[in-house]
C-alpha cells in the first residue's frame, strides 16, 4: 500500500518536469540593417544608415547585417539565418561573414536549392554541355549554417554586401 502514493508522487514530479521542460525554449528575435558602404579620401570606411531617402545608384555597395539573439532560457539549436540579394543588386563575392564559425550556401533559385559552390550548366562552341561555377552575380539568397546552438542571452552578427547594378 505504501508504494502506490510513493508511484504517485513519482508520476506528478515527472509530470511537472515534463510540462516545465516543453515550456523552455529559446526566444528568436532577428533584426536586418543595411548600410551605404563609402570611403574617405583615406580609405577609411564609413557606413552610412540606408533609409528611404538614401539615393542608391549603380556601382554602390550596400552592406546588409542580420542580428540573431536568443533572448529564452533555452539554446537555439539549427539556427539558419538567411539573406536576400535584392532585384537590382549583385552578391559581392566573398563578402559574407559572420560573428562565430559557419559554413555558407547559396541559392540560384530563391532558396529551393543550396550549394557551398553552386555550378551551372553552360553550352560549349562545340555543343557539349559543362557544368561550371556560377558567377556570384546570379546568386538570389544566401544562408549560414553553424552547428554551434545560439546560447540564451547571446547574439550573433552575420553580414553580406550586395552592388548595385
Amino acid at each position: 500500500m505504501q508504494r502506490l502514493p510513493f508511484a504517485i508522487v513519482l508520476a506528478a514530479i515527472f509530470a511537472a518536469l515534463g510540462t516545465t521542460i516543453a515550456s523552455a525554449r529559446p526566444n528568436i528575435s532577428l533584426k536586418l540593417q543595411a548600410a551605404l558602404v563609402q570611403h574617405d579620401d583615406k580609405g577609411v570606411e564609413k557606413l552610412v544608415p540606408v533609409t528611404s531617402e538614401t539615393g542608391l545608384k549603380p556601382g554602390d555597395v550596400v552592406r546588409y547585417a542580420i542580428v540573431a539573439n536568443n533572448s529564452g532560457p533555452d539554446a537555439a539549436t539549427r539556427l539558419v539565418p538567411q539573406g536576400k540579394v535584392p532585384v537590382g543588386t549583385a552578391y559581392d563575392a566573398g563578402s559574407a561573414s559572420a560573428s562565430n564559425s559557419f559554413r555558407i550556401e547559396f541559392s540560384l533559385d530563391g532558396g529551393k536549392t543550396w550549394s557551398v559552390k553552386p555550378t551551372v550548366k553552360v553550352r560549349t562552341a562545340a555543343g557539349t554541355t559543362v557544368e561550371k561555377s556560377a558567377d556570384p552575380s546570379l546568386f538570389t539568397t544566401l544562408r549560414w549554417i553553424d552547428d554551434k546552438p545560439l546560447l540564451p542571452k547571446t547574439s550573433e552578427s552575420y553580414s553580406y554586401e550586395v552592388r548595385i547594378k
